[in-house]
Order: C-alpha cells, then sequence, then structure tokens
C-alpha cells in the first residue's frame, strides 16, 4: 500500500556528494542527483551528503499517486489522460503533464510522483 507524502520532505539515495540547498532530479527509484537543468527539478537536498549516502529532501510540492496505463520510468515526466491514468511518454493533445516519476511502473501498477514545478 503506498503513502502519500504530505510533509514535504523525502529522502533519496545520493551516488555522488551534494551540497546543502542544492536543487536536484529524480535518476532512480528513491535515487536523485544535482540537477544539471531546472526542467525536471524536484526540490532541494537539506544538508551536504557523502557519496552513497541518503539526504532529505524538501520537495516543491507533496507527492501524488497515479496508476499506470503504459510503461513509466522513474526520473521522466508524467502525463495524466483521459482515462484518468498516467502515462510516461506524450501521447497526444489531450495529454497533460502532471509531474516527475519517483519510481517506475508498468500497466496497473501504482506510481508515486511530484506535480513538476515548471508546466
Amino acid at each position: 500500500m503506498a503513502t502519500q507524502n504530505d510533509n514535504g520532505i523525502r529522502s533519496f539515495a545520493f551516488a555522488s556528494a551534494i551540497t546543502a540547498n542544492t536543487l536536484v532530479n529524480i535518476t532512480g527509484a528513491n535515487a536523485a542527483q544535482a540537477a544539471s537543468t531546472g526542467a525536471n527539478a524536484i526540490g532541494a537536498v537539506q544538508a551536504d551528503v557523502a557519496a552513497g549516502g541518503q539526504g532529505a529532501v524538501k520537495l516543491f510540492f507533496p507527492t501524488q499517486f497515479g496508476i499506470v496505463s503504459a510503461i513509466v520510468t522513474a526520473g521522466n515526466t508524467v502525463f495524466a489522460v483521459t482515462n484518468g491514468l498516467i502515462l510516461g511518454t506524450y501521447a497526444n493533445a489531450s495529454t497533460v503533464t502532471i509531474g516527475v516519476a519517483i519510481n517506475s511502473g508498468v500497466s496497473g501498477d501504482v506510481v508515486e510522483y511530484v506535480p513538476k514545478f515548471n508546466q
């Protein structure tokens, strides 16, 4: 059973050292790194983290959950479609960008995502 994160802080694994207050993006399931661009940034790390360590990230928005219609990959943008499900790829003009996936999933899975900061 999934639990929605409403407190705005979430822990992620960091492969490389990162400095406090750096914007981060998702690199895989429950893993993050310094954001190379602001396009898929999800928040800012709260304290310095050593390589291979866990760090607290203050998210821009509380996380949400969606049921997957097609494959979704952690770190990629997710889209809402007309049937109320989410996709990991842009489908058509009726597809709406909603966030960045925190974990991966296939059809029928529940995936956690952070609503996208810059639409």
